[in-house]
């Protein structure tokens, strides 16, 4: 059942930290087979960054209590956005894949907000994350929750939004099975893997690849 695998998943990742895997071992950089799924484009329920009609297609798949993902957000990510996304070379997919509850219920928050403010709440929570990823994780979001405008009724009603909860769960499954993603972050650029945290200059010689000819 749905429900009971989300149990046990919560059960199990409460007691992992809130670090990921490192994951600088696996896909080789100069692998550019891509795997075939549907899911290496934008699906129906996908919260795009970007022009929608951009060549390619950058997914993320990342834990909210991720440091290296973290590092990503703050480090590479902004000039990525300034010099591809923004000119409409490329479009940002961010899809969740919490390693723990923490992580679980700040994607929750975030999707909560709506989509209009989706991508501005995942970016204060990796910039704010060793202030809310503690012991009293609950409370720290709720402060942020309220930040953004969002009172307590309608922030515990969030958390305790069982829906939300099984469609992030589900987000995570379905990049298991699609793309074997066992660590945070994992790219996947047009199809074409890349594991672990990656520089501003790997991600741009991947797009220089992947470019259509003439652009």
């Amino acid at each position: 059942m749905v429900v009971a695998g989300i149990a046990g998943f919560l059960a199990w990742q409460h007691f992992q930290s809130g670090a990921a895997p490192a994951a600088n071992a696996g896909t080789a950089p100069e692998d550019m087979n891509p795997i075939k799924s549907p899911l290496a484009q934008a699906q129906p329920d996908d919260l795009v960054e970007g022009d929608a009609n951009a060549p390619i297609t950058l997914i993320e798949y990342s834990s909210l209590s991720c440091p290296h993902c973290a590092r990503f957000q703050k480090d590479v990510l902004p000039q990525i956005k300034k010099d591809f996304i923004d000119t409409g070379k490329v479009k940002l997919i961010q899809r969740d894949f919490p390693l723990n509850k923490p992580a679980v219920q700040a994607a929750q928050l975030a999707h909560c907000a709506g989509p209009m403010r989706y991508f501005a709440l995942v970016d204060v929570l990796f910039k704010t994350q060793d202030q809310w990823l503690t012991d009293d994780s609950v409370e720290k979001l709720a402060q942020i929750a309220a930040t953004a405008g969002m009172d307590r009724p309608t922030f515990d009603a969030c958390l305790a939004n069982k829906d939300i909860e099984a469609k992030i769960v589900a987000t995570r499954k379905a990049g298991e099975d699609a793309f074997q993603v066992n660590s945070t972050p994992t790219f996947i650029v047009n199809g074409v893997k890349r594991e672990g945290e990656q520089t501003y200059d790997d991600m741009k010689a991947l797009f220089a690849k992947l470019a259509p000819s003439g652009s």
